[in-house]
């Protein structure tokens, strides 16, 4: 891996050997790297004196199968993104034993690893698995990343912008630990990163909708449902993201104290830690929402302190229900019904409980406490320590969402 062109290009020597029958021929012999960096003797027949007169002849002819030999030697011992790529995911992206590293072991998430592993198999091992990686330059990357397009049948859209960066930040990580293992020697993706901007960036295409507080008592309003309603509510008033609902057990609402511990996420089918200490950080309800989910857990059928609080009844409790379904299923549609024809998602009621507490004047950083963002910021280091019954009367501008029209 360290030698340089100087040491690896073969010259070679040609000779003129005679022959105990027969016109005498010419040799082309040169030394042949092996990956071990030693080097091994080798030889080839050319011609004989009869086709190639003169030793300038033979020149132009070997031309050809030095330039074919050199180019062999080039490659010994370079590693493709295909084998970096693996050597990555054997050292870095093993499975946590009890959410814990071992000794050696990157601290990585189930569903981190996972993200890895779709983004490797779907964008990067198609155009880079067999280029070796110190040929692969920082223009190059930055053009793929900017053509790239949804992988979705029929979905000719481009990726997102965030999507487009997380697969550089990906392949950042790969070289680095390339560099580090000295399996590469170069890191192209540096180009794409300058100081606090970046070539490819990750602002959003389109600002996301958010909802008033009359729009989500409308929703409400068509939903008979009560899991449908109660996870409504959870996710207006707590703001905690869509897998900390679906990691939600009885056992972490304490009705006495108003308050939700979150000790996990549930991602598709897996598992995960909390990313930061602040995410850990549990949040308090409002004395309506304690309510509601009394309401809920006196009426599931999977009410015990170990079942989940949102439990699927397809899967008989064993897993929480599916919150893509819910939405697409039964939220949407009510929203169409209700007249609310803006894109919402999960995250919307946590993005709409942030804004409609800024409109409400709320201290910056009770919002910032309440919703667990774990980044510091000059607006937040400004402001002094919240504590719980600051955040509960932040979560009173929303308690008319308890006040709901019975469907017709």
């Amino acid at each position: 891996m360290t030698n340089t062109r100087s040491n690896r290009y073969q010259e070679g020597t040609i000779e003129r050997v005679k022959r105990a029958k027969g016109p005498d021929v010419w040799v082309y012999r040169w030394r042949e790297l092996q990956a071990d960096g030693t080097r091994v003797q080798r030889k080839k027949t050319i011609g004989d004196v009869r086709r190639l007169k003169t030793k300038d002849d033979v020149k132009r002819a070997v031309e050809n199968l030095r330039a074919e030999i050199n180019a062999q030697q080039e490659h010994l011992g370079k590693v493709t993104m295909r084998e970096l790529i693996g050597h990555f995911q054997a050292e870095e992206l093993s499975i946590l034993k009890d959410g814990e590293p071992e000794d050696g072991e990157t601290k990585r998430s189930p569903t981190t690893i996972q993200c890895y592993l779709d983004n490797f198999k779907l964008h990067i091992l198609p155009k880079w698995g067999d280029k070796y990686v110190d040929e692969i330059e920082t223009i190059d990357v930055e053009k793929w990343l900017r053509s790239l397009k949804s992988t979705r049948e029929g979905d000719k859209r481009n990726l997102a912008p965030a999507t487009k960066a997380k697969l550089r930040n990906q392949m950042s990580c790969v070289y680095s630990h390339g560099l580090r293992h000295k399996l590469a020697h170069t890191d192209p993706i540096k180009g794409l990163v300058k100081g606090a901007g970046v070539r490819q960036g990750s602002a959003r295409v389109h600002i996301p909708d958010i909802l008033t507080l009359a729009e989500m008592q409308a929703i409400l309003a068509g939903l008979t449902e009560p899991m449908h309603r109660t996870l409504i509510l959870v996710a207006a008033v707590t703001g905690i993201r869509r897998s900390e609902i679906r990691g939600l057990r009885w056992s972490d609402v304490d009705f006495d104290r108003l308050w939700l511990s979150l000790k996990r996420g549930i991602v598709r089918q897996l598992e995960t830690r909390l990313k930061t200490e602040g995410s850990r950080k549990g949040v308090p309800v409002t004395q309506d929402l304690a309510d509601a989910l009394l309401e809920w857990r006196r009426l599931t059928p999977y009410p015990t302190d170990e079942d989940w609080v949102f439990a699927s009844p397809a899967k008989e409790g064993k897993s929480p229900v599916w919150l893509d379904v819910v939405m697409q299923n039964y939220i949407k549609p009510a929203a169409k019904k209700a007249g609310v024809m803006k894109c919402i998602g999960w995250h919307t009621f946590r993005r709409s409980l942030a804004s409609i507490l800024a409109d409400k004047g709320e201290n910056v950083k009770v919002v910032q406490e309440l919703l667990r963002h774990a980044n510091s910021s000059i607006t937040m280091d400004l402001y002094q320590q919240a504590g719980a019954d600051a955040k509960r009367q932040a979560q009173a501008h929303v308690g008319s969402l308890f006040v709901v029209p019975k469907a017709s």
